[in-house]
């Protein structure tokens, strides 16, 4: 019977493989329908500041985890559920170094835009032509609740404001007017169709 058990971590409990199993299935359902609905209130509200005695690392797995199985580039915590103000984005999306955020803040705006196709895992398939500033000065905290100060231009200035909107209750859809929001909703809409039927072929 002993050889079919498993011995924690922490050596003090056993465990049959079943029950580690089952977790692991948990964990994949949540991984899988974590995000949010649009209609959902969390995306609506700007968020206050980080819980006092927030566990942070936690967090910041959950964020990892979550954003990478649905292969984002950044995710805010209000997107899965969570009503913290952070979010996790890679600062360099080709050595896929990531930054972990908490109650950020950007202070100042490059006079500088750019207009790029944006894309946001709460609305899959849906792009959008969104004009940002091309830099920006920024402030947050890490996961240590050390503070950072930092400048940002390109990719990375846009992947924060992007997930900026989320911690003040906006996005992406906001920035551009309602004909080529509704435009871009027909093409996301033909584009999935277009993807069942490939399927079901």
């Amino acid at each position: 019977m002993d050889e079919q058990m498993e011995v924690n971590t922490d050596g003090w409990h056993k465990v049959p493989p079943f029950e580690a199993e089952h977790a692991k299935t948990i964990m994949d359902f949540w991984v899988n329908n974590c995000l949010v609905p649009v209609t959902d209130p969390i995306l609506r509200n700007p968020l206050d500041s980080c819980s006092i005695g927030l566990d942070r690392k936690a967090l910041q797995n959950t964020l990892k985890i979550a954003m990478e199985h649905h292969q984002g580039i950044g995710l805010s915590a209000n997107q899965i559920g969570i009503k913290e103000r952070a979010f996790i984005m890679y600062s360099d999306v080709k050595k896929k170094e990531m930054i972990t955020c908490f109650d950020p803040l950007i202070t100042e705006y490059s006079e500088e835009k750019i207009i790029m196709d944006e894309g946001c895992l709460t609305w899959p398939g849906l792009w959008l032509k969104v004009e940002r500033s091309e830099g920006i000065q920024c402030v947050y905290n890490d996961v240590d609740g050390e503070l950072v100060q930092v400048q940002m231009h390109g990719l990375e200035a846009r992947i924060f404001q992007h997930e900026y909107d989320h911690m003040e209750g906006t996005n992406f859809t906001q920035k551009v007017s309602r004909l080529k929001l509704n435009m871009a909703k027909r093409r996301a809409s033909k584009m999935r169709k277009k993807s069942i039927l490939t399927k079901t072929a």
